[in-house]
Formats: C-alpha cells, structure tokens, sequence
C-alpha cells in the first residue's frame, strides 16, 4: 500500500502473476482470464488514447505520450502507433495484479503533456479505460469474499458484515458503480496528474471534495436502505443525493485519492471521541513510509482531521492525543462481492 517509485512499479508489473486460486477467506477475489477473441474485442474497444495510455504501461515509458504518434507524409495528420496483442496481453496482466501501479504509470505519463486540452482528453480516457480494465477483470459472478481490499474496483460492493450475497440485516449494501462517477472522477485524476504538488495541499483538496459532495445524513440513508431493500445501492445515489454516513465518506475518499495514484485504505472499527462512542469507517493512507490517518466524517473543528506518522501505531498514538482512540476491526469481518444485486 506505498507510494512506489517507478522502479517499485515497473519491479511489480514485472512480477505478474497467473494464480488464480481465491478462497473465500483472503481478499483478492477472482481474475477473469481473456481468451483470444475476447482480448480482440477488447482492442477494437479502445480508443487512440487508450491505446496510448496501455502501450505507455507495457513499455513502462513514462514519456511515451510524446512520441506515440507520427505524421503522415501525405497529410501532415498525427497517426497514433498501434497496440500489438502482445502488449495488451501484458497490459491486461498487469491490471489484474498490480491496478494502482497501472494507474500511476498512466497519470505519470499523462503529466508529461504541456498542452492542457491534450492532457484532458487523456484523463478522460484513462478514467474510461480504468472502468473498462475493472469491468474485464474481475468475475462478475457475486461471490463473496472477505475483507476489504487494497484497490475498490468498478462493481465492488461493501457488504459490512453480512455474507448473503442477497439479503441484508440491518444496513444497506453499497456498490462503486464508476460509470455514474466518471465525470467526478475524471476532476479527481485531472487534479491528481499536476506536477509537483504538494501530498498536504492535496490530500486536503480530496478531503474537502468529499466534504463537498457528501453531507452527514443518517437519516437519509436509512429512508435509502429502506426503498432499496435487499437490492445494492450504487454509490452514484448518494453522490446525486449528497448523502451518506462514515462508510460513505470514507469509500468516496479512497476512490478520489486512487485516481491521483495514491494508495489509500478504508478502516474500520470503533471509535471513542469525546461523548461519541460507535462504529466508524475511517482511513489510513501512505506515502512511501509515511502513513497518514485521515477522518473525513470529523473534522478537526474547521480543519480536516489528519495525523501523520511513520507507522499505524504512531498515527493512532497520535489521535489518542486528540481525544480520539479509533480501534481497528479485523479486516476478515467485511463482506464484499463483485457485481450482482
């Protein structure tokens, strides 16, 4: 859960794997393994600049984008390089093991474009070929498996502690539907792929984004669970109605910061703070060696609320200073599934 160098990333996407072997009690759910016809199909989906974008990932080129293209003699006109089968194949690998480190080779790539319109056409695209990629990877079978894991794909749907795959007690299934995000996404990897930028300044540009489209609402989202009954609520709802608790908050700010290429995980556990005492879904981000505690729901009165360390102990040392003691649950205690109502 780092945030690699690029000799880190290119070391992983070396290192890909074809286990397939899933048992219900580890987080990694099932890869999709793409016949012949289906990587075809799959090429003939892709656009230029998607073609772009996986071809910069397959030959590890961070520069790729600046030369990806050449000019017809003829016409004069940019002919973008074809994407071999070979190099999707290893595109395709790669983003079932290792989909952060295929995100932050694009985004590298993608910060390399001077002109402004160019590079929002890219992130467009990569935004597009992401869900596309999550959509081709995983089973879409609804199985279910515990914990809670390092990536939140397209279709991943958070089940608390419940292990139906089709009724609920209590609390509501809730299900990343990327397709009605993309264009809050897309402003999340447009802000992410700028140079330079300061980890604070843009951990709290996030923060204040989640803030921003999400009010705490409890008791709109128990008239939700109650409408949706045993049927997922896809996180678009809540996105469109401006709603949601703790588990809400804390699932639209890991997808915000993993389109910026930054790793981030949703926790959860209980939390004491001052007169409140309760479930709680928070997070825990990381750069390099660095492990960031964030709490999207409390804020720190007007400021967000973000302790930062060398370790998780340290962090949540840290908040106990502040008054705040968050315990950890085990991550086996989720449930999660992919696909499915």
């Amino acid at each position: 859960m780092s945030f690699r160098s690029d000799d880190d990333d290119r070391a992983k996407l070396r290192a890909v794997s074809d286990d397939s072997q899933v048992s219900v009690t580890k987080i990694s759910p099932s890869r999709r393994a793409l016949g012949s016809k289906e990587k075809r199909e799959l090429m003939d989906r892709l656009s230029a600049q998607q073609a772009s974008l996986a071809r910069s990932v397959a030959l590890m080129d961070a520069d790729y984008l600046s030369h990806s293209y050449y000019l017809d003699p003829k016409t004069g006109k940019r002919i973008a390089h074809e994407l071999e089968p070979n190099e999707l194949a290893g595109f395709v690998a790669s983003w079932g093991v290792a989909p952060m480190e295929c995100i932050r080779a694009m985004n590298r790539a993608i910060a390399t474009i001077p002109d402004s319109g160019r590079r929002d056409r890219y992130v467009q695209a990569a935004v597009e070929l992401e869900i596309l990629m999550d959509q081709q990877s995983w089973l879409n079978d609804g199985r279910v498996y515990r914990g809670i894991p390092e990536y939140l794909m397209h279709g991943y749907t958070d089940m608390g502690t419940q292990a139906s795959p089709t009724e609920r007690v209590g609390r509501e299934k809730i299900k990343v539907d990327k397709v009605g995000m993309t264009a809050r996404l897309a402003e999340c990897k447009r802000r992410g792929v700028v140079k330079g930028i300061d980890h604070d300044r843009l951990l709290a540009w996030y923060y204040e984004c989640v803030r921003r489209d999400i009010e705490f609402n409890e008791s709109g989202v128990e008239k939700l669970t109650r409408d949706f009954g045993n049927e997922s609520i896809v996180l678009s709802e809540y996105l469109e109605k401006g709603l949601g608790v703790c588990r809400h908050l804390s699932i639209f700010f890991q997808l915000y910061l993993q389109e910026a290429g930054i790793d981030c995980r949703v926790v959860k556990g209980n939390l004491r703070f001052y007169i409140f005492k309760g479930r709680h879904a928070w997070n825990l981000v990381r750069f390099g060696d660095r492990v960031v505690l964030v709490d999207v729901t409390h804020p720190n009165v007007t400021k967000p609320f973000m302790v930062s360390g060398s370790s998780e102990e340290e962090v949540y040392e840290q908040a106990a200073e502040h008054s705040r003691r968050y315990d950890r649950t085990p991550d086996e205690q989720n449930h999660y599934k992919i696909g499915a109502a």
